[in-house]
């Protein structure tokens, strides 16, 4: 496998990871919404911790598709 499949490789499993750690914490996320919202109280969730983890999570999952997009842009051209 060629230095640059393995990179591909590598950053499509670490944003693959990612991907799987921001669903399981939007799935906390909305438990906490929904317990807020039984509550009465549902704007209490945008500021609890399972939230700032979720939009983290989101944010480290954009770079890690952008890594990704950065090694399939430098796919060495055949001549």
């Amino acid at each position: 496998m060629s230095d640059w499949a393995e990179r591909l490789t590598a950053a499509e499993a670490g944003a693959e990871r990612k991907e799987a750690a921001e669903h399981e914490a939007e799935q906390k996320f909305k438990t906490v919404r929904a317990q807020a919202q039984a509550q009465g109280d549902a704007d209490k969730a945008l500021q609890s911790d399972e939230f700032r983890a979720w939009m983290a999570s989101r944010h480290e999952t954009d770079a890690a598709w952008g890594q990704w997009a950065t090694v399939m842009d430098a796919k060495p051209q055949l001549h």
